[in-house]
């Protein structure tokens, strides 16, 4: 995969001030230190450290360069400012967008990047999503719950209604899991309990009509769509066998799922090929999950394929210019 124009949408950036807020925190998420390594303790048995290029914007650009990737999509990781009170979720998260709006800005179009909303609460979620937006932010990120609360709490229409009224996508990120308590030790919090967190969030939000009363609503759902490709026969089957198990649906959920639109980040090229025969080529975005996954595992999960011509333009660039309206930045 050596396309001429080669665009990340799946980079994380830690902003300073979220840095400062986890470390005056006495609660989970809070900054922890092990002997002089400094680290995010977010809660569900998931700590990761402050990687450099987790920080540092430079270090950043420095890796592009040496992979070829042309431009970046960075948002802030989980979780964000989840479980902090709301007025101070709201006035945290807009400090943080302020930074990745700056840090975009100064970057020649090589860095774009999405909101961090304050999703315990939503109406304030929603406003500023379009203050960011305003500012240059792409989109924003929906992290599967917000202290347990789940999206598709009607609650969070105005935050989907001002998606679709600026045209900017929404991308589905995992965070701490709610409710998998049993997918614990072994790694197993990020390698099963992201993807089972992922999939729930993203079925509730489709088994209860949300893309039919949004229907130009863009998701991105990261890890080639989580463990959905994989089940997608087994959905249908299960929800028209039960009753009620398709919500406010009247035909097959797949319907839905297949307007979903997933990343390539998975690490097995076969399950980027069951994606790709599942959403389509033109669904799917070339993504790393940079500093936590190595960009050189993701160039070479898409390079196995060996992607016709247009498919591997449309994973490489195509479509991330075209959700994320990055023809103009670069």
């Amino acid at each position: 995969m050596v396309p001429e124009r080669l665009v990340d949408v799946h980079v994380h950036h830690l902003p300073g001030v979220l840095v400062d807020a986890y470390d005056l925190r006495r609660e989970r998420p809070l900054l922890v230190r092990e002997g002089d390594e400094r680290l995010v303790d977010m809660g569900g048995g998931i700590v990761f450290p402050l990687f450099p290029e987790l920080l540092d914007p430079e270090l950043r650009l420095q890796a592009m360069d040496e992979h070829g990737i042309s431009a970046s999509v960075l948002s802030a990781p989980p979780p964000g400012v989840d479980r902090f009170a709301p007025a101070e979720a709201v006035a945290v998260a807009r400090a943080c967008n302020d930074e990745l709006a700056d840090l975009a800005a100064g970057a020649d179009g090589r860095l774009a990047a999405l909101a961090l909303l304050p999703l315990q609460a939503p109406d304030a979620a929603a406003d500023e999503l379009r203050r960011a937006v305003g500012r240059g932010l792409r989109g924003g990120v929906l992290f599967t719950n917000a202290d347990g609360a789940r999206p598709d709490d009607p609650g969070f229409e105005p935050l989907f209604a001002v998606a679709v009224e600026l045209a900017v996508p929404l991308v589905l990120h995992p965070t701490t899991p709610a409710g998998v308590e049993a997918a614990a030790g072994y790694a197993l919090p990020t390698t099963l309990g992201f993807v089972v967190e992922t999939a729930v969030c993203a079925l509730r939000l489709v088994l209860g009509g949300l893309l039919d009363r949004h229907p130009e609503l863009v998701l991105v759902v990261p890890h080639v769509g989580a463990v959905i490709p994989f089940l997608l026969g087994r959905i249908d089957y299960e929800a028209g066998l039960i009753p009620g198990g398709r919500g406010a649906l009247d035909r097959p959920p797949s319907e839905h799922l297949r307007s979903l639109h997933v990343d390539s980040v998975c690490a097995w090229p076969p399950a980027l090929e069951l994606a790709l025969r599942v959403f389509g080529s033109e669904r799917v975005l070339f993504g790393s999950d940079a500093p936590f996954w190595r960009v050189e595992d993701g160039l070479a999960t898409v390079a196995a394929l060996e992607l016709p011509g247009d498919a591997t333009v449309q994973v490489a660039h195509r479509n991330a210019d075209r959700l994320f309206g990055l023809s103009a930045v670069g």
